[in-house]
Order: C-alpha cells, then structure tokens, then sequence
C-alpha cells in the first residue's frame, strides 16, 4: 500500500500550497494533512472488516440454512463482534486538536506516530481476512471444525479490538518525552 501521506501532500490544491507556505500556519497545514492522511487509512481499515463482516454474515446463513443451533448463538455473536470492530475503525479518534490555543497539542510526530500505528494493523487485518475466509468456505465441514473456526476468528476479533483500542495511548507515551 502506497504512503497516503504522500498522496495527500501531493493532492494539495493552491489554497493548501499557500497555507503550508506561511509562517504560523505550516504547522497546522501539515498537521491537517496527517489527520486527513490516518483518516483515510482507517477507512480503507474499515472497508477491509466489512470484508470479514460479510464473510462472517455469510457463514451464519450456512449454519441457519443447515440448522445448526448449537452454532447459531456462536455465529450470532461473532456477527456482532466483527459489526463493532468495524464501527470503532471507522469512527476512532484523530487525534484532532485545534489550532489555536489548546492546552494539549497533538503535534506532526504523534500524529505520524499515530499513522504508522494505523498502517501496522493492515498485518493483523490479513489474519482476520484469511480466519473469515477459512471460516465461509467450511460449509460442508464438521460442526466441530466451525465451531473451532467461530473461536479463532472471535479469538482474532478480540485481540485486533483490544490492540487497535491502545492506539491512542501509543501515541501519548510519544506526546510525553
């Protein structure tokens, strides 16, 4: 995946050129691109859970059609769990702060910080994607198999919740040198 970053500098129009350029305000200009640069990362975060939502969605409608109820609550919250994720990927802090008199500053290396640790979760997401792969094509597997399937990837689920929660506090140990 190419730098979004880059990509947002690049994109700049002439106002923004302008904006960078002045004394007092390149500071807050650069610090706009880095948040507008992590915000899309994390939307392309999201777009790639409704991935393994849909895989997981897909996987439930096996297991109802072949009436498997000692799956179903399984899968039922399994569902749920891959829902929330993707809503707290898609809605997370920005680490937004104003550019006039704040009391805490979210500077550019925490804000880079901050990206480099969004951009670290695409390898845990793979897991993700393959364990909701593994689990929508075990269609005609023993419901042994997809129970352990069902568990991997709420076992995943949860861990990629929990290290994508402490993504804030990364980058205040940062904000605190």
């Amino acid at each position: 995946m190419s730098d979004i970053r880059r990509e947002v500098v690049q994109d700049r129009g002439i106002i923004k050129k302008v904006q960078a350029w002045l004394p007092g305000y390149k500071t807050y200009r650069t610090c706009e691109d880095l948040r507008i640069a992590d915000s899309l990362l994390r939307k392309e975060l999201a777009r790639k859970l409704e991935v393994v939502e849909s895989d997981v969605n897909k996987a439930r409608k096996e297991i109802a059609v072949s009436m498997e109820f000692d799956l179903i609550n399984r899968i039922g919250e399994l569902v749920n769990t891959a829902h929330k994720v993707t809503e707290k990927v898609r809605h997370a802090e920005q680490g937004y702060a104003p550019w006039i008199s704040a009391d805490v500053r979210i500077q550019e290396d925490e804000l880079n910080a901050l990206y480099e640790y969004d951009l670290s979760m695409l390898e845990h997401l793979k897991l993700l994607q393959d364990r909701s792969k593994a689990l929508r094509e075990a269609a005609d597997s023993r419901a042994a198999d997809r129970m352990d399937k069902i568990r991997g990837l709420r076992a995943e689920l949860e861990s990629f919740e929990r290290d994508f929660g402490q993504r804030i506090s990364a980058i205040t140990r940062v904000a605190q040198k």
